[in-house]
């Protein structure tokens, strides 16, 4: 049985708080597609390589999505994450499920580094 978009959300964001990147990219379609404003990627393994260099830019990073609105299958999410290193307190992305998938994600935030 197909997972909702919650129930999706619900275990991407789980995982990406235990640092299970394995477990994040499950959620993905193999053709998913992330947009930052650096740039977008296709595919599992190019999401796994832009979310381990997202992820360094604030290592051991708890994070707050503090705001989430569905409609249908669409997803946007504001959130804030804080580390040893410094914060983010601007952090927006929107996701499009297809099936029990992510299918496209744009993720936009900005590190605050700890004075």
């Amino acid at each position: 049985m197909a997972r909702t978009p919650q129930e999706i959300f619900e275990h991407h964001a789980q995982a990406i708080g235990a640092g299970d990147l394995d477990g994040m990219l499950a959620d993905y379609a193999e053709d998913a597609v992330l947009v930052t404003p650096q740039g977008s990627v296709q595919g599992r393994q190019a999401i796994g390589e832009a979310f381990t260099g997202m992820l360094a830019q604030l290592p051991h990073a708890t994070f707050d999505m503090y705001n989430q609105v569905y409609a249908d299958d669409v997803l946007l999410v504001e959130w804030a994450a804080s580390g040893p290193t410094g914060r983010i307190t601007d952090g927006v992305d929107t996701m499009v499920f297809r099936g029990d998938e992510i299918r496209v994600q744009t993720v936009r935030f900005t590190v605050q580094p700890t004075p």
